[in-house]
Formats: structure tokens, C-alpha cells, sequence
């Protein structure tokens, strides 16, 4: 344990890159706290040993004690790397958490500001990023961060569940997208033999992340599943959430051929859907995304399921299940003038890429927004100003895609 600035209303604050997220005490904490699944004991020790060296990050874990006694208060789970001459710390993220969120007891307060205890705390960097945060995780943060958040360019999408599948389709659904599934629904279990089932075998889980990376194969630049080191995590964190409820993987094949599959995580009640593909190639005219969630769903609300969360992205297929968009926020705190450069840079960049998704009078003008900012992207590169790179194929939040 490390030992830094002191200690602020009966709390004290330290670095502890050695944390153990399988520990008793941390496992008492996330219980006893608002986080998330992407916050979970597996989750975090299966992210710290496959995703860092691959992304050139290091581990970065700050965590409140008593002053007496030493109980765990809080720990936010974060990372640290250079990108482009920026040095970052950031919410354990690295493009495989959709969620961020510090592990706090709930009802815990700090009687006065732990801001700067926390700047003081944290190892040397230039920003600190924190993103994607839902809205309820927005006053979490600021207790730490001391800075207002900004709303994000994507939101994240979920649909509460209530009585049985057939009874919450028929509210949830918009009848034209019912009808649709249920015809092709219909059609693809009149094609042979179909069989849907949950996997629980780490060879069978293993086999379905594979599977869903291979279906991806093309379709996203940048896709970390196309990734060993990211195959692998996500396939541990499939096999040890099969033994404790934390994931589910599921798997629909047509006479035993694979049809589709997805992965996804489990958390009081709610399912957060991660990743799901299907082979658009051979089986493309039944939609196998769309019968595999309808499927899943079902499974879901017969467990008892409260929320189908399809996570962040908004694709327009997610409105036909009858979810309801929640706005992502990021806070991005300026360490010194470089970070503060860097950041304006950055937000610049952002207004123009803005103004140029908008504003459509004419070509001529949509043409001169586009110049500006490619010019504005061109410019930060060179000034070693790029704060941020691709966290998901579809979220995108730096230069560096243009």
C-alpha cells in the first residue's frame, strides 16, 4: 500500500496498484454500493490482467479507508496511459466498459470536498477522463472530481420489464416491428432443427465469443474483438460469470449450425447486452439479431429479469423493442496548461464535427464544415494534442478516425 495525501474527514487516501478485486473486502463493498456490473469483482480482475499491457496502460487503484479501522469507503477502479503525447487517467474503460462508476458505500458522504485530496492522489498526468458515465453515476463522480460533467454525443438504451414475456411484448413492441419478428420468427423455426440455449461450458463459451467476433469480422473499424487478448477476456469473464450469475452467453443454431450468439452481463435485476452478432452471410433473411434478442428477452423476463439493457449505441434497431434512451456524460479534468490545451483543442474539434452532423443548408457550406474539421483534426495531430481514441467501433470521440 501507498501511502498519500493525508486524510480528509476521517477518510484516508491511497494508491494501491496491488488491490485485489477477488478480496473479501471488496467484494462486502460492491455489494453494499450503486455500481455496476462493469464494476463486479470478475469483471475488474479479469480487465486488470488481460487488457492493460495490450493497450500499453497501467493500473491505477484509488481507494478510501477509515481513518479508524481501515474499512473500505470507496475505490475507483482507473487506468493510466499516453495517447498522442497526453497523458491520461481515466475510468477503467479501454473500450470494453460501457459503464463507469465509482465503488462507494452507499450512503457514504465526505463531510467536506475530497477533490484535493484525490488530484493530489493520483499519479502524474495531464487529463483526467472520466467517461461513459450514466446519469446517476454523474454525482458519484463529482464528489471525486470536482468538475461539471458534459453530455456525450451517444446515449444508452434500456426497457424496464414487467409480468410475462407476451403480455410485456405486446405493450412494449410497435406492432408493425412485432409482426416483423414474428414472420421471420416463424419462417427460421420452419427452416430445421433450431436450437437456443444458454451456455454454461467454457468450451462452448469460448467457441460463441469466436463466433461473434468472426460475424463481426469487417464490419467495425477498429473492433477490439478481432483482438486475442480481448477474445480472451471476454471469454474468462463468460465462463466465471456462468458459475456466479454474473453472465450470460447464449447460442441459436440451425441444424447445428451456429446461427447467431450474444454476451452479456447480469446485475440486480438488470441484463447489460455487450456483444451480439449472427451470420448475416448465410442467414441474413431472418434477421438473426433481432429473433436472438427477442429470445433472450423472453429468457430474461421468465427468470425474473427487471431491465433488458442494450447498453450504449444508438443504433435504430434498439427503438423497435421498445427501450427509452438515457444520455452518457464524460468529465474531463485539466491537470495543468497542457491538459488544458489538449482539452480545448479537443472541444474545438467536437463543436465543428457538430456543426457539420447539423448544419446542412447547402453543399458549399457543408463542404467548408468539413474542411474545417479536417483542418482542425490535421492540426491537433501535429500539436500532439489528441486527448482521446476510438472506446467502441460506433462511439467515437477523437480525431484520429478522420
Amino acid at each position: 500500500m501507498q501511502a498519500l495525501d493525508g486524510r480528509r474527514n476521517g477518510t484516508a487516501l491511497a494508491l494501491e496498484p496491488g488491490f485485489d478485486f477477488m478480496s473479501e473486502e471488496y467484494a462486502e463493498l460492491f455489494a453494499s454500493s450503486e455500481a455496476t456490473a462493469f464494476q463486479h469483482p470478475i469483471w475488474l480482475d479479469c480487465f486488470y490482467r488481460h487488457m492493460l499491457a495490450p493497450s500499453a496502460a497501467e493500473k491505477v487503484v484509488l481507494v478510501g479507508r477509515a481513518a479508524r479501522g481501515g474499512r473500505l469507503q470507496f475505490v475507483l477502479p482507473l487506468v493510466r496511459r499516453s495517447q498522442s503525447g497526453v497523458v491520461l487517467v481515466e475510468a477503467a474503460n479501454l473500450g470494453v466498459g460501457d459503464y463507469a462508476h465509482p465503488v462507494m458505500r452507499r450512503g457514504w458522504q465526505p463531510e467536506h470536498s475530497l477533490v484535493a485530496a484525490v488530484r493530489a492522489a493520483l499519479p502524474s498526468h495531464d487529463l483526467l477522463n472520466i467517461r461513459p458515465m450514466r446519469d446517476e453515476a454523474v454525482a458519484s463522480w463529482r464528489l471525486f472530481c470536482g468538475m461539471e460533467d458534459a453530455p456525450l454525443s451517444y446515449s444508452a438504451h434500456a426497457v424496464a420489464l414487467s409480468g410475462t414475456f407476451r403480455q410485456w411484448r405486446a405493450a412494449a413492441y410497435a406492432p408493425s416491428f412485432a409482426r416483423n419478428v414474428d414472420r421471420k420468427k416463424k419462417r427460421f423455426f420452419k427452416s430445421g432443427v433450431v436450437d437456443f440455449v444458454r451456455l454454461s461450458a467454457p468450451d462452448d463459451l469460448r467457441q460463441a465469443i469466436d463466433s461473434i467476433a468472426r460475424f463481426r469480422a469487417g464490419r467495425f473499424e477498429g473492433d477490439l474483438l478481432q483482438q486475442e487478448f480481448a477474445r480472451c477476456f471476454y471469454a474468462e469473464v463468460a465462463a466465471r460469470g456462468a458459475q456466479t450469475g454474473l453472465a450470460r452467453t447464449y447460442r441459436l443454431t440451425l441444424d447445428g449450425e451456429m446461427v447467431a450468439a450474444t454476451f452479456g452481463l447480469t446485475h440486480r435485476g438488470r441484463f447489460c447486452s455487450i456483444l451480439v452478432s449472427g451470420d448475416y452471410a448465410r442467414f441474413g433473411r431472418h434477421s438473426p439479431g433481432f429473433l436472438l434478442d427477442d429470445l433472450v428477452l423472453e429468457d430474461w423476463i421468465g427468470d425474473g429479469g427487471e431491465v433488458f439493457d442494450f447498453t450504449i449505441g444508438d443504433e435504430s434497431y434498439k427503438h423497435g423493442f421498445g427501450t427509452s434512451p438515457t444520455t452518457m456524460h464524460a468529465i474531463v479534468a485539466p491537470a495543468n496548461l497542457k491538459g488544458r490545451a489538449a482539452a480545448t483543442a479537443f472541444t474545438t474539434w467536437r463543436t465543428l464535427r457538430q456543426l457539420n452532423r447539423t448544419v446542412k443548408p447547402v453543399e458549399a457550406l457543408a463542404s467548408t464544415f468539413r474542411s474545417a474539421r479536417q483542418a482542425t483534426s490535421r492540426w491537433l495531430f501535429k500539436a500532439g494534442l489528441v486527448p482521446f481514441l476510438i472506446e467502441r467501433q460506433i462511439l467515437v470521440e477523437c480525431c484520429a478516425v478522420l
